[in-house]
């Protein structure tokens, strides 16, 4: 290439030929939806698992699309249902731009369909509600002396900090650590407070509470049976994982479960060319829990902790109620006198 010709090729193209240009069609369309903003669902008005729930399951999307059209509903009409074991179903719509809420004038109509096309007896549906889509936010670092032991005190506490800084209501707060015994041996605790959606951006970009600019980050939930996808140790999720290297469910060596593979080629279930757990006598299972021959995932390991339910007290707003109630409760701050308590006198 010339000098006139690299001249050219630098030269920024003329009005005349940015006119002349034809822009290509923009094929963006609406953003997708999370699956949360899509669903709604009903439950059993007494929890219990329906004996033909694969049925309704497969049938019920086209029923809601039968009601739908017959009462001249212009949104779309396609979904797939599922049935969890309680007996409660779920509908998510399949286009990924119509929300939820836009169905709800039709919740009732729905509902009639759902407990008229199935035997239910003397435990129907509940009426179709939204899918829940707040979000949990992890707070850390906040001086445990400073904040109130009981949950259902720190709720209001904690929210009319937030809202007092960044206009975000918050609709819930508790401790990560629910174990008040174990909370009293630190000097600071981690907080748990969920909010709408549009808000997180509001509280992950900084937000100050009891004059500290604290951590605020995504809350993945887990419990004791929990187990990490990462290293499939229990107790915690993987995206909170510590570790720096996967670990194989199947034979506790440092790769994924998706590169485990068998060094037997010519054994008929073709563990050579896929993850197959015990594929032959020269590929065993390994725990990396307990150290014993099954898989990471074995229900009866004996490194899995046993289940506990813990009972939380409610500090939640609960259904039908105002989320800003708690404005007008009195926000009770440790370090105020509180009705029949005697202030404490400084002396210097």
């Amino acid at each position: 290439m010339g000098g006139k010709d690299k001249k050219e090729a630098g030269k920024p193209p003329s009005p005349q030929q940015v006119a002349s240009g034809v822009a290509p069609p923009s094929k963006k369309g609406p953003p997708s939806l999370q699956g949360a903003q899509r669903r709604f669902f009903a439950t059993r008005q007494s929890p219990a698992p329906h004996p033909d729930a694969p049925s309704f399951a497969a049938t019920f999307p086209d029923i809601a699309a039968c009601v739908l059209r017959e009462s001249n509903c212009l949104l779309p009409l396609g979904f797939s249902a599922t049935v969890n074991p309680r007996g409660a179903i779920s509908l998510t719509i399949t286009d990924k731009a119509t929300p939820a809420a836009s169905h709800a004038p039709y919740f009732d109509s729905l509902t009639r369909a759902l407990n008229q096309s199935f035997p239910v007896g003397d435990n129907p549906w509940c009426t179709l509600v939204l899918a829940p889509t707040a979000v949990q936010l992890a707070i850390h670092g906040l001086p445990l002396r400073f904040l109130h032991q009981n949950e259902e005190e720190l709720f209001p506490y904690i929210g009319q900090a937030i809202l007092n800084n960044k206009a975000t209501p918050v609709l819930s707060a508790r401790y990560l650590n629910p174990d008040r015994d174990s909370r009293s041996t630190k000097q600071a605790t981690s907080v748990v407070v969920t909010v709408d959606p549009q808000r997180v951006l509001a509280l992950t970009s900084g937000v100050f509470i009891l004059s500290q600019k604290p951590k605020v980050e995504l809350a993945f939930s887990a419990n004791r049976t929990s187990q990490c996808r990462n290293r499939w140790k229990y107790g915690h999720a993987h995206q909170r994982c510590p570790a720096t290297h996967p670990t194989c469910p199947i034979c506790a060596l440092h790769h994924t479960r998706a590169s485990h593979r068998c060094q037997n080629p010519t054994y008929p279930r073709s563990g050579n060319n896929k993850p197959v757990p015990s594929c032959c006598p020269t590929s065993p299972p390994h725990c990396c829990n307990c150290s014993n021959d099954h898989t990471a995932t074995f229900k009866e390991c004996l490194a899995r902790p046993n289940p506990v339910s813990p009972t939380r007290p409610s500090s939640a707003i609960q259904p039908g109620q105002d989320p800003w109630i708690w404005r007008s409760m009195a926000v009770k701050h440790p370090l105020l006198p509180q009705p029949g308590r005697v202030p404490l006198r400084c002396t210097l």
